[in-house]
């Protein structure tokens, strides 16, 4: 599955989630969804604000990507641990990332309850991207992170592998 990072809260209270479970939903309107369990500390924050931002990470963040989804935001300061850099969205108030190739700026359009997740339905209000996603994907020179399974094994585009 491919593994993206969620982020929610505010420029000033940053969050940051690892998520393999997003999906596209419609073009017209640019619509994704993101599987959130109950528990998690993103889903607090997506109820109250009302958005997130997807941002897509590379293999080179895949420490990073490994803290946001094994530490707790409600017991952890995340920004303090992880390496990357929360930026203003621009039209949402949950940050994006820097470091991120690509970061899709959501609005909460509708939840559905979907067993021990709630399901977010997002329009994408704004998309801000770099050199891997100037025209096509770039899997060229880019690494785009793939989870294998539910635990500490991933690989990329490539045929490499790495534990972390």
């Amino acid at each position: 599955m491919r593994t993206f990072l969620i982020t929610s809260g505010t420029l000033e209270k940053p969050n940051a989630m690892a998520a393999d479970w997003v999906t596209p939903l419609s073009l017209n309107p640019p619509l994704l969804g993101v599987a959130i369990a109950y528990q998690r500390f993103t889903k607090k924050l997506i109820d109250e604000y009302k958005d997130f931002v997807v941002a897509v990470p590379t293999i080179e963040l895949l420490k990073d990507v490994w803290i946001a989804g094994t530490v707790s935001g409600a017991e952890v300061n995340k920004a303090e641990k992880l390496g990357i850099t929360f930026i203003p969205s621009k039209r949402v108030k949950a940050p994006s990332i820097k470091e991120c190739q690509a970061n899709l700026e959501c609005r909460v359009v509708k939840e559905v309850e979907t067993g021990d997740h709630v399901f977010y339905v997002g329009e994408i209000v704004e998309v801000t991207y770099q050199d891997a996603f100037k025209g096509k994907p770039d899997i060229e020179n880019y690494k785009f992170i793939l989870h294998v399974g539910l635990g500490n094994i991933f690989t990329t585009n490539s045929s490499e592998i790495f534990k972390v």
